[in-house]
């Protein structure tokens, strides 16, 4: 499609940006003096719309998953069978499929929790790992799952399982946006995918298992990586500091340092790809603004889960503010 076909699009999504829960409630969500008085607050809200749909009052995860299939509904019509909104919604198969391989590997057939948001129905992934009989076309699925059953004899580690199937989302996924003429889009897999080996970096324990954990690099390359292997929070920064991700990680960094905690840091790095893709609000065609509501419309769940968890763990409105991510509107 070209830009200007994504006109009706993108009126649409401005629309529904304008409908967003704002910084106001998300306040008020956090300083609400229980759960279900923070939950009440949905009701002000689009979310509204879906809360006769749930079969158990204040689920909130079902709740999050109807918007999501919502979501991927409205970019059907919006742009059918495009390949750069189809990707961002592979993940939930992805993730569907860490569920089942894990499954597989302790011969559970008990169907799990999967989500309904990815593109292919789970019950179809389910009997290919299980049955071997493949009723979907993708090659990225199908070439991962082989790899792990060939290992599986050597190894049933559920982080090496992870990492394949990250690997095979995450190559994809970078290919898929460097065929889009936008730099924002092409940059946005690229960020997503640094941010994710600099977790990578700072979280494992030995170098052998560093080297075979890595995703292929976005900008930061791979060597580079390597070489922040147990470095300190400050050496860290010294060599990224070539990388857009500094200064905005820069006191994650220094804080996971002084107090082994990764709180701050992924609060950082969720605030940076918002805040780099924020842009897209300003252009009047083209896919970046569809883009852009699917990443919002992602934050936004993942900011309204992390207060209802903390109001069900009696955490304090304080920390709960402290830790909320950006907002896109």
């Amino acid at each position: 499609m070209s830009p200007d076909e994504y006109n009706y699009g993108v009126a649409r999504i401005r629309a529904l940006e304008a409908r967003m829960l704002t910084p106001a409630q998300t306040a008020r969500m956090s300083a609400a003096p229980d759960f279900q008085s923070a939950f009440a607050v949905l009701s002000e809200t689009t979310y509204s719309e879906k809360l006769p749909r749930l079969k158990i009052p204040f689920d909130f995860e079902e709740l999050f998953e109807l918007e999501l299939i919502s979501l991927k509904q409205l970019f059907d019509r919006l742009a059918p069978a495009n390949e750069l909104i189809t990707a961002l919604f592979k993940k939930y198969d992805f993730l569907n499929l860490k569920t089942i391989m894990r499954d597989f590997i302790l011969n559970d057939k008990n169907p799990g929790k999967y989500s309904r948001a990815g593109t292919i129905d789970p019950a179809k992934l389910n009997l290919f790992v299980f049955e071997g009989i493949r009723d979907f076309e993708d090659k990225n699925i199908v070439k991962a799952v082989e790899q792990i059953k060939a290992g599986l004899d050597k190894n049933t580690d559920a982080q090496l399982v992870d990492n394949i199937l990250d690997k095979s989302y995450y190559k994809y996924l970078k290919h898929t946006y460097q065929t889009c003429p936008s730099p924002l889009v092409q940059n946005l897999a690229n960020h997503i995918i640094d941010l994710i080996n600099i977790k990578i970096v700072l979280r494992t324990k030995e170098l052998n298992q560093l080297k075979e954990f890595l995703l292929e690099p976005g900008l930061i390359d791979k060597d580079i990586l390597i070489g922040l292997f147990e470095k300190s929070g400050q050496d860290i920064i010294t060599k990224l500091s070539y990388t857009p991700y500094l200064p905005a990680l820069a006191s994650g960094l220094e804080y996971l340092g002084k107090n082994n905690s990764f709180y701050l840091l992924e609060k950082l790095m969720d605030n940076f790809t918002v805040s780099q893709f924020k842009t897209a609000k300003y252009i009047s065609s083209g896919i970046e603004p569809l883009v852009g509501f699917y990443l919002a419309k992602e934050n936004e769940i993942k900011t309204l889960r992390f207060i209802l968890i903390s109001q069900k763990s009696n955490i304090s409105t304080e920390q709960i503010k402290e830790r909320l991510r950006l907002s896109y509107v």
